[in-house]
């Protein structure tokens, strides 16, 4: 996804190099025990190939990165406890579930806006 500020300059490519890809993604992060989590989400862009596809025609890719992440809205919940991660991948996202029993910890202005997206 260009940078705004600079027009159809992708500034994650000019920082992190030519490989990056900035992009929009939803996440779930899991304890795992022993200082490690586990990592479930998404993203979505509106084009017809995900930047993450890496212009390959295969159906997966397997990548080895660097994650960078700029959170907007992180919502921490016990609400899905003993979802598993396939739950995770697959369920809604209920916002009000998890808020019964949970606590919003970060949100960012872009963050209410893609909250009301996607709470409609």
């Amino acid at each position: 996804m260009p940078g705004h500020l600079y027009g159809d300059l992708d500034v994650a490519q000019i920082m992190f190099g030519a490989n990056a890809r900035h992009v929009p993604a939803w996440m779930y992060v899991q304890d795992a025990g022993a200082g490690t989590v586990s990592l479930v989400g998404a993203s979505r862009v509106a084009q017809p190939a995900h930047p993450l596809r890496y212009d390959s025609g295969r159906c997966h890719q397997f990548v080895i990165a660097e994650l960078i992440v700029r959170p907007h809205l992180v919502v921490a919940t016990d609400a899905l406890r003993g979802s598993g991660l396939a739950g995770l991948a697959t369920g809604g996202h209920d916002i009000g579930a998890m808020l019964t029993n949970g606590e919003t910890v970060i949100e960012t202005p872009e963050g209410r806006r893609a909250l009301a997206r996607w709470t409609g």
